[in-house]
């Protein structure tokens, strides 16, 4: 591709000069990504005038203003020494979810449909995406769900410069069953495919497709994993999201950003980044990701929409329960500010890291999501967030808390607690 081909994926955000130099080789180069979403592939020359200045493939030097960078690249110029750190605490944060220029045109119908098993039901039409495939039932139109995701998914790349390269080229698949009849009969097909994928070990896969039948009729948004058919014709992930909507109440689904999907996706973005969760280091997982997923929730739609469901005792009793956080989704930060201020509610990391989605109080999940946006209060946090991210998925475990505290640079945990306390207490928490 040639510069003006570049140029014209970094949006015009870019002034070019020429000069005389030799071509660089592939191993100079590097991803940076703007701040509305255009990606080039150039190596970094250097600071001058408050400008970055990058040179390409073809020779082209491009200057670039700190705030049309992604904050992922400022934090790679900071921790690369050819930045002062002050530029991130002098930065005006933009949304880059909000920011983003998507482009309809990339969207792309399929004629051919996924199906599961034999049911007349279970054909769903594919609207293809960047990095996504949105799988639907019925009249349900795809297209902000596709827009939605793709927005979330450049929020990460903005963020985490190792993002576009972990994710790589494969597809994240997202079902949408768009009634009750469709998404109760595919968890049929899915109980039974599990039985039928598990014959070397029929003893766990009977167990995984009770559990699954159990489970999935109280589930909004759920995962399964797809056959390997469909993840070699459409190069997808073998795991896909489901999302349920009952009585075709899709309104957080008709445009970006709705409530729940926004914070299932973050979920599983965040995830993704994070190496997957480890089964054998589930320590803090719950609470990271979470603490994100609600966060960007809230900052992109306005409240929370979205229950957590309990089924960790699914096996003995059937018995389900579900958390959420304040009743009223919009003024979470309001009611914990006064429980944080009169003592009631104390943050503790610590004890925070040790949640899951057992028995866990509103207080708790607000408690974490405050985390979240504490973690990502302005940019020299954000790059501490990312030290962290990066940490945990080449460790494929959270750090404890100390470590934590030290990683956002507090001397001790108690300062750590003392900060996150002051933030949710000040009127920036909001």
């Amino acid at each position: 591709m040639g510069i003006f081909g570049f140029l014209d994926r970094f949006l015009g955000l870019f002034f070019v000069f020429s000069v005389q130099c030799a071509l660089l080789s592939a191993g100079d180069l590097r991803t940076w990504t703007s701040a509305q979403g255009g990606i080039i592939e150039a190596k970094f020359q250097k600071v001058a005038s408050g400008k970055v200045h990058l040179l390409t493939a073809e020779s082209k030097v491009i200057q670039v203003k700190f705030e049309d960078l992604s904050i992922g690249d400022l934090c790679h110029l900071v921790e690369q020494d050819d930045l002062d750190r002050k530029i991130l605490s002098e930065l005006k944060l933009r949304i880059p979810e909000e920011v983003f220029k998507f482009n309809k045109k990339t969207l792309k119908t399929h004629e051919k449909k996924m199906v599961f098993g034999d049911d007349s039901y279970l054909q769903f039409k594919v609207l293809e995406s960047d990095h996504f495939l949105i799988a639907s039932s019925g009249s349900f139109r795809p297209q902000a769900l596709a827009e939605m995701a793709e927005r979330l998914w450049h929020g990460m790349a903005s963020q985490h410069g190792s993002f576009r390269e972990n994710w790589g080229v494969k597809k994240q698949v997202v079902i949408v069953a768009a009634n009750d009849d469709v998404y109760l009969a595919l968890g049929e097909y899915y109980s039974q495919w599990l039985l039928n994928a598990g014959a070397a070990d029929q003893a766990r896969a009977t167990e995984l497709s009770e559990r699954n039948s159990l489970i999935w009729g109280k589930a909004t948004g759920i995962s399964m994993q797809i056959s390997g058919e469909w993840q070699e014709e459409y190069d997808a992930f073998p795991i896909a999201k489901v999302f349920r909507i009952r009585d075709g109440k899709d309104a957080s689904y008709r445009k970006a950003f709705g409530p729940f999907p926004t914070n299932e996706l973050s979920s599983t973005l965040l995830g993704s980044q994070m190496g997957g969760s480890n089964r054998a280091a589930p320590y803090g997982y719950f609470a990271i990701t979470r603490g994100y997923s609600f966060y960007k929730e809230i900052q992109l739609a306005g409240r929370s929409g979205t229950r957590l469901l309990d089924v960790s005792n699914y096996a003995d009793d059937n018995e389900f329960t579900s958390v959420r956080g304040f009743e009223d989704g919009r003024s979470w930060a309001k009611t914990l500010r006064k429980l944080v201020r009169k003592g009631d509610v104390k943050p503790d990391l610590e004890t925070l890291l040790s949640y899951t989605s057992t028995n866990l109080t509103p207080e708790q999940l607000v408690l974490i999501y405050s985390l979240g946006y504490y973690m990502q209060s302005d940019a020299e946090k954000i790059a501490s967030f990312m030290d962290l991210i990066a940490q945990i998925r080449n460790d494929r475990g959270v750090p404890d808390a100390v470590e934590i505290a030290e990683i956002f640079g507090a001397e001790s945990l108690e300062e750590f607690n003392k900060d996150w306390a002051e933030f949710v207490s000040s009127s920036e928490f909001k």
